[in-house]
């Protein structure tokens, strides 16, 4: 198995689109959360996968201080069709609660049930001012 994570981005989604909407090297990641503790707003996992060709068993969960599961995600076949290509997904999570705001967490990447990346990423407070209707 020799496929790799050519990037993974864990963040806001309406951060995101209000980044441009698309990866680059310079996008941050960021979870925001509407209370501390309490749910985080809407985020997407995204990641490219690559540099291999065959079929793999992709799974990744969230983990926090300690190694603690939050949140794990259902298996998922992958076919890389060739070694150039690149396979982007994307994941949405939306109502997950967390107690704290901090930059200890971790997205842990797991191909054939073996991890194979992790990438940390922030969870903090909202400062958007809310939208009052």
């Amino acid at each position: 198995m020799g496929a790799r994570l050519q990037y993974a981005k864990v963040i806001d989604r309406v951060l995101f689109i209000d980044q441009g909407g698309r990866i680059h090297p310079g996008l941050r990641n960021k979870v925001l959360l509407q209370d501390e503790p309490g749910e985080a707003a809407a985020f997407l996992v995204m990641r490219g996968w690559g540099d291999d060709h065959g079929t793999f068993t992709e799974q990744w969960r969230l983990e926090g201080k300690g190694g603690g599961v939050l949140y794990e995600s259902v298996p998922r076949e992958l076919h890389l069709a060739t070694k150039t290509h690149v396979e982007r997904l994307e994941d949405e999570v939306d109502g997950l609660r967390f107690e704290y705001a901090a930059d200890d967490y971790s997205v842990v990447f797991l191909l054939d049930e073996q991890e194979v990346a992790r990438a940390n990423f922030r969870v903090e407070p909202d400062g958007r001012n809310p939208i009052v209707a």
